[in-house]
């Protein structure tokens, strides 16, 4: 069996046959963008969002709190994870060629899925948990810039981890098929959005998350590509 080292080889390999022909990993301009909008957020936007919240329509309020939880990732890792045991095992009893090639993408697509939604979660909480921005049911007391790390639950509010996986599922769906692209990202910033109408968050803190998201996701297809991991389907 595989050891690190050996995987590490491996990948140190793949990379040098395949980096070449795609493009670098970029990603000091799209920290600058997030960066200028969570600070204007932050300082025009989010207590004012936060009130506003309290006042919204009912029928907007109830369409927020039915689809918020889309952004849990614990359904989207559950099915991208059985998915791609379930293309493995499928790809190593294929016969055809042709059939392996679809099994091999299918694996690849779904590992591509899990992983970003995965990752770049863990990284959103570990980060959270340090901030420890608290979130606005505390807002009364405490404002929207009081800030207490490792504190718990209501102090976990920048970034949003919804809207993180919001982010990573939307990108990682728009580099699978790029021909819905537009409207799956617009249709992921509004379920990101729906942490500030169900209360849960700030829109700095959404703001944050969804471009974390789908930055982490981004940068994975490109991981992908320059190791020889193809996220396009095979030809008919």
């Amino acid at each position: 069996m595989m050891g690190l080292d050996g995987f590490l080889n491996w990948l140190a390999e793949r990379r040098a046959l395949y980096s070449a022909s795609t493009p670098p990993i970029r990603w000091k301009t799209w920290a600058a963008i997030t960066v200028v909008l969570v600070v204007l957020a932050m300082v025009y936007r989010d207590s004012a969002l936060t009130i506003a919240a309290r006042h919204q329509p009912d029928w907007l309020r109830i369409l927020a709190e039915t689809t918020t939880d889309i952004g849990k990732s614990w359904w989207s890792l559950t099915l991208t994870g059985i998915l791609f045991g379930v293309a493995m095992l499928a790809y190593e009893r294929a016969d055809l060629a042709a059939t392996r090639e679809k099994w091999r993408y299918t694996a690849t697509a779904s590992a591509y899925v899990f992983l970003s939604v995965a990752l770049s979660g863990i990284i959103g909480n570990v980060v959270k948990r340090i901030i420890g921005r608290a979130r606005p049911p505390l807002f009364d007391a405490e404002g929207a810039f009081h800030f207490k790390a490792f504190s718990g639950h209501l102090y976990e509010s920048f970034p949003s981890g919804h809207s993180t996986t919001d982010g990573a599922m939307a990108m990682a769906l728009a580099v699978l098929f790029p021909a819905i692209r537009v409207p799956v990202l617009i249709i992921g910033g509004f379920l990101a959005l729906t942490r500030i109408m169900v209360g849960a968050h700030y829109l700095s803190d959404v703001i944050a998350g969804y471009s974390f998201g789908l930055w982490y996701a981004y940068m994975s297809a490109l991981f992908f590509a320059k190791h020889g991991f193809s996220l396009k389907p095979p030809k008919a």
